[in-house]
């Protein structure tokens, strides 16, 4: 999810009553709720390392612990008057729900890292999601003027998992609608998803691969769906297997995406081998995409990634 609904979400835990804890705890609550994504950092490095780094040791069940710990510390050492097994406790939560939260999302966290480095997602909410936006907005809104704050702040809390649970309903018969929409049937289908719509919970983008092809169209839970298209691969070369195999950003690349989309072009700077990811593929503007260019002998010349 995007920051903006990370913090909301840990003033709303804050207003339900943890911010009472102790000293510090609403200030723990917010800094945990953003807290995995100080992997914000591996961006200096290029946009490559930080594809490969995002969502992976700071969103799992090793690495959110301690970093919870860590706040917990810190704050503890400013704060006077706090008390550390309250501010680890809310911390905790606050990182936890900012994992849980990600998984909602398309993008895939690497929550069981180091163990396995797979990326898991749930495909249930857009990125920035502006109905669970107004939801949080509202909450603390009325929060702060009611004499019971604690229970709206909760009740809240309770609609927003409610909406959640229900678009998990919506995403189950969407991949339904979908996989029987494939022509070769669902046998065929090696993996597919339903992607939610960032407004519309009727409306679901379906990918499905079967092997050779992908096939990709709008779903529409209400009213008449587009036939899906097919989409047939590009067959791996030799010169293809040689970029994928030496470049780090197509290795990076590669790791993330669950529908690459292969294209090959000669330029005069060699041969260009690009790949873009499906599942964020948007027509008014190229993104996702990882560039490997070889010279004449196959060797490495330009590489690099844009979100």
């Amino acid at each position: 999810m995007d920051n903006l609904t990370h913090t909301l979400t840990g003033l709303a835990l804050a207003q339900a009553g943890l911010g009472r804890r102790t000293p510090g705890a609403t200030l723990a609550l917010v800094l945990a709720s953003n807290l995995p994504d100080l992997d914000i950092v591996t961006s200096l490095m290029g946009t490559a390392t930080y594809l490969e780094h995002h969502r992976d040791l700071s969103h799992s069940v090793v690495g959110a612990p301690l970093l919870a710990v860590g706040l917990a510390g810190a704050i503890r050492y400013f704060k006077k008057g706090s008390r550390f097994a309250p501010l680890a406790l809310v911390s905790l939560v606050g990182v936890v729900v900012h994992v849980f939260m990600d998984l909602w999302t398309s993008y895939g966290t690497r929550v069981l890292s180091p163990f396995d480095r797979a990326f898991y997602t749930w495909d249930l909410v857009f990125i920035v999601d502006p109905w669970l936006l107004l939801l949080l907005l509202a909450a603390l809104f009325f929060a702060r003027r009611s004499t019971q704050p604690e229970r709206v702040a909760s009740l809240a809390l309770g609609l927003v998992l409610a909406y959640v649970g229900g678009r998990a309903v919506l995403h189950g018969q969407a991949l339904e609608a979908g996989l029987v929409r494939v022509p070769a049937g669902r046998a065929s289908v090696v993996r597919a998803v339903a992607l939610p719509h960032p407004l519309h919970p009727l409306r679901w983008r379906f990918i499905a691969d079967d092997g050779r092809s992908y096939h990709v169209g709008e779903l529409r839970l209400r009213g008449s769906s587009p036939a899906l298209v097919r989409r047939d691969k590009t067959a791996e070369t030799e010169v293809v297997a040689r970029a994928r195999e030496s470049s780090a950003v197509a290795a990076a690349f590669l790791a993330f995406s669950s529908f690459p989309w292969l294209s090959v072009a000669e330029t005069p700077d060699g041969t260009e081998v690009s790949w873009t990811d499906l599942r964020f593929e948007r027509p008014e503007r190229e993104g996702f995409i990882a560039r490997v260019v070889l010279d004449k002998n196959g060797r490495v010349r330009r590489e690099s990634f844009r979100f």
